[in-house]
């Protein structure tokens, strides 16, 4: 059997990653229980992969992943983006959703149909 996969090279993405982001508190050499600060550092496997993709081949590339709609995620977004990376967050999917859905249609009747058409929207949007 000789099946070709079809890939479109006019795609928005080159890569898509699903899976969560991680952020990690670093104060350094100093024990947390004696540190003031530290650095906010974000990882994540499925996000690491994005990013090597990204910086080593110059793939365009995007990570999807739950993220908490307050400025320590808007903060991980903007790391996110500084490694060349696409963040699609799930907040933003939840924020499209009360503004997109009606009174009369409730959350669960209509988020698959939704959950797909926002990805596909997301994708192919700038």
């Amino acid at each position: 059997m000789s099946a070709k996969m079809k890939i479109k090279t006019d795609g928005a993405l080159d890569f898509l990653s699903l899976g969560a982001l991680v952020h990690r508190l670093d104060p350094g050499i100093i024990p947390f229980r004696k540190a003031t600060e530290c650095k906010i550092h974000v990882s994540g496997g499925e996000f690491n992969v994005a990013a090597n993709l990204a910086d080593c081949f110059g793939m365009r590339t995007a990570v999807a992943s739950a993220m908490v709609e307050y400025p320590i995620g808007e903060l991980i977004a903007e790391r996110v983006r500084a490694m060349g990376v696409r963040p699609f967050t799930v907040y933003r999917l939840a924020r499209w959703l009360r503004t997109k859905a009606s009174s009369s249609t409730s959350y669960s009747s209509s988020i698959s149909p939704t959950i797909c058409s926002i990805t596909s929207s997301m994708l192919t949007s700038p």
